[in-house]
């Protein structure tokens, strides 16, 4: 990865973080029979008469449109923006604005990914994990949907120590496409040997990070990979029911000193 890369006002070092599977636990997308009958029950609702076969077929019509539209490689969509576009596919009896239309499919994205989750929970020892990061500049790059994960991070309490925070969804793009993680650097201003990754996806993780130029300690908590991919060795593998000794590692790296 090259540069030039601006010059921040703070030159400490950085820890960037995934999101499911090293912040949070997650048991989701359980799209059944059942799932867009509710989303047409619940805009049936609000005036928007559809079946849910018709509903899920748009939906389903109209992310692939918007990934083969997205840069990445692999490609992301943001969710909002696709049902904006299947909102505005549909008949509406009350003629809602743009603006309207867009706080309309915010509150259908929302409902999607509350009907369909099963587990959202703090992993044990992020906690502390986090706390051992005294010190340090703290990042996401995360590849999941701003729309749902930022309401899961601050009901969980865990959207506030990050200085920056970078989804898939923001730049259509997923790891291990490194766009997710140059971004966040960019946003930190910082260049990539100033940062360590610290995720669990021995692919998506280590082959997106090591892409935008810096490492990753792995937490190995038996997250699954394609079969047909060449894995990198990361920096170092961590236990994963020792979230803490990752952190340590990644400090020793970027010689950040001792915890304040």
């Amino acid at each position: 990865m090259t540069g030039p890369w601006p010059t921040g006002t703070d030159d400490r070092p950085a820890i960037v973080f995934d999101v499911f599977r090293t912040l949070v636990r997650f048991d989701g997308d359980h799209v059944d029979d059942d799932t867009f009958g509710f989303l047409a029950d619940w805009l049936g609702y609000r005036g928007i008469l559809v079946d849910d076969a018709d509903l899920a077929a748009r939906f389903d019509a109209t992310t692939q449109r918007h990934l083969d539209a997205a840069p990445g490689q692999p490609p992301d969509v943001e969710v909002v923006g696709v049902w904006e576009d299947v909102l505005g596919s549909l008949p509406d009896p009350r003629e809602r604005t743009g603006a309207d239309r867009r706080d309309l499919a915010t509150e259908l994205a929302l409902t999607y990914r509350q009907i369909t989750t099963r587990t959202l929970e703090v992993w044990p020892g992020t906690e502390e994990m986090l706390a051992a990061c005294q010190g340090v500049r703290l990042a996401i790059a995360s590849n999941t949907q701003r729309v749902y994960t930022r309401a899961e991070l601050e009901r969980l309490g865990l959207w506030d120590p990050f200085e920056v925070v970078v989804f898939s969804s923001d730049v259509r793009a997923c790891k291990p496409d490194p766009a997710v993680i140059t971004t966040a650097l960019e946003r930190l201003a910082i260049p990539p040997h100033r940062a360590v990754y610290i995720g669990d996806n021995a692919y998506d993780d280590v082959t997106g990070a090591g892409r935008a130029g810096l490492p990753t300690v792995l937490l190995d908590r038996g997250t699954p990979v394609p079969d047909d991919v060449v894995l990198e060795e990361p920096l170092a593998r961590v236990a994963g029911d020792d979230p803490v000794a990752a952190v340590e590692i990644a400090r020793r790296h970027l010689d950040a000193g001792p915890r304040r």
